[in-house]
């Protein structure tokens, strides 16, 4: 009978914590109903037909998947732009995690005006949000010098293809993709603040060096946090001024020859490619995630 009033208060202690972690994300479900999901759905349903406007209204010509046919087989345009995506994904999202890293690293050492210094990184998430970063690339104010030199240009060159045109677009934005680092470095950071002190104390006293501290103590405990990094930095960079299919979809709605209904097709192909790269991302860290303990507990 005690084991059972155990059992029960165990239960209830769970259903608190999960209530209060559910309160925690209810204004993102409040906002994701209220904002997002009957645009979202709305999306999908013109992207099933040819939209046209007539008068002070839009008209729908049922089309059912011929505009999502005509982008993956007719179109040879928008295949490439999601393939250039991808590769500018794979060379940026890496970028910008180890420099966030590495700085987040710098930035968690004791020295005088660490304040100060962390505001001054994290002053660019705050310059560049809006039309700003627009401004800057349309400018050409993203980019550092030496990537411009003859050399490194003769390299893209020489490479060619989408990939070489994903290089020079990374290449164009460098320092602009840089300045995307300061969310993941404050992440970052407070990962570093949540080991336990305990731990490296041990470490120290059992002689480990700096070195051995980072692989075996650092970034083990910082798993979950790399890949909160990891997923802020793809949704992110999916959304970014420089990409290359966000262009080809404004260009759409805007055609009267193709109108919303193919540039919402092009929008939820796009929409599936990061929700397929957002699957890859949580396989690939499902241990840090916890995914495997839980499996095997519930296996036993």
């Amino acid at each position: 009978m005690r084991e059972v009033t155990r059992v029960r208060s165990r239960l209830t202690y769970e259903s608190k914590q999960k209530l209060v972690g559910l309160s925690f994300i209810a204004p993102w479900i409040v906002g994701f109903l209220a904002f997002t999901a009957f645009p979202l759905v709305y999306c999908l349903y013109m992207a099933l037909n040819k939209v046209t406007f007539v008068t002070d209204r839009l008209n729908m010509e049922w089309l059912g998947f011929a505009n999502f046919r005509k982008a993956l087989m007719e179109d040879a345009e928008i295949p490439n732009k999601l393939f250039q995506t991808l590769q500018q994904s794979l060379i940026i999202i890496p970028v910008i995690v180890v420099f966030a890293l590495i700085m987040a690293l710098l930035l968690n050492a004791k020295f005088p005006g660490r304040g100060a210094y962390r505001a001054i990184f994290f002053l660019p998430v705050v310059l560049t949000s809006g039309g700003l970063i627009s401004i800057l690339t349309s400018q050409g104010q993203g980019t550092i010098s030496f990537l411009q030199s003859d050399s490194a240009k003769s390299l893209v060159a020489g490479i060619g293809g989408t990939l070489g045109t994903t290089l020079q677009t990374v290449l164009d934005n460098f320092l602009v993709i840089l300045w995307y680092s300061g969310v993941q470095m404050l992440l970052l950071i407070a990962g570093m603040q949540s080991i336990n002190p305990s731990t490296y104390e041990a470490a120290r006293i059992d002689g480990a060096g700096k070195w051995e501290v980072l692989w075996t103590i650092t970034l083990p405990g910082l798993m979950p946090f790399i890949f909160i990094s990891i997923i802020y930095t793809i949704v992110d960079q999916f959304t970014a001024s420089f990409n290359p299919v966000l262009s080809v979809i404004t260009f759409h709605t805007k055609s009267a020859a193709t109108g919303y209904g193919y540039a919402s097709a092009i929008a939820w192909l796009y929409f599936l490619l990061t929700l397929f790269i957002l699957g890859v991302t949580a396989l690939l860290f499902r241990k840090s995630l916890g995914f495997a303990g839980s499996n095997k507990r519930g296996k036993t």
